[in-house]
């Protein structure tokens, strides 16, 4: 998984990939069928062990507003710091699909179904909750904040200037603060 997730699917070699898990080429293709099976396992293993650390906030069966900025909030910490630049494995597989087989880019795309879920779910609650700003448009605005996300851990991982990802990261958060109804304080602060 570390593999692939920095330097992709596409720039790993098989031969990479013995060297890294001391497992044959016989090995790799009779226990995984091959680079994209192993590449498969390694997806469900980013998306169940580092993906799913990180939307532990979303997950809260009370997930509103404030879990929302908590999970986004994370990412701060990551910016500039050797893991951080890796971004997302599931985003560096959406950016190389093409090579990829169905089965693959098919976890790719319930990964990325699956977190827009969780943040119309939290937002549905804030709406509920009377939180919400009244003309929010829950799904459109978690399509957004996904493609925000997508967008930040793009940039986590390229050469730009960590101002520019602290300020898209500062964005998001203003964004997120200006979703909330006017009157309505965010129960995290005292």
């Amino acid at each position: 998984m570390q593999l692939f997730w920095e330097r992709g699917f596409g720039h790993t070699s098989i031969d990479e990939l013995v060297r890294s898990t001391g497992v044959q080429r016989y090995g790799l293709y009779s226990s995984f069928g091959g680079k994209q099976g192993l590449f498969r396992r390694s997806l469900d293993l980013y998306r169940d062990e580092v993906a799913g650390r990180w939307m532990t906030p979303l997950r809260s069966p009370h997930a509103s507003l404030q879990q929302i900025r908590a999970f986004f909030e994370q990412f701060d910490g990551q910016i500039g710091r050797p893991q951080g630049r890796l971004g997302c494995l599931m985003v560096v597989a959406s950016a190389e699909a093409a090579p990829l087989e169905s089965a693959t880019r098919k976890r790719v795309s319930v990964h990325f179904e699956r977190l827009q879920a969780a943040l119309a779910a939290a937002l549905d609650r804030a709406a509920v909750g009377g939180e919400l700003r009244a003309n929010v448009n829950v799904q459109q605005t978690a399509a957004l904040l996904l493609g925000a996300l997508i967008g930040l851990l793009s940039l986590m991982r390229s050469p730009a200037p960590r101002d520019l990802v602290v300020h898209s990261l500062r964005g998001v958060l203003q964004l997120i603060d200006e979703l909330r109804e006017p009157g309505t304080r965010d129960p995290s602060i005292r």
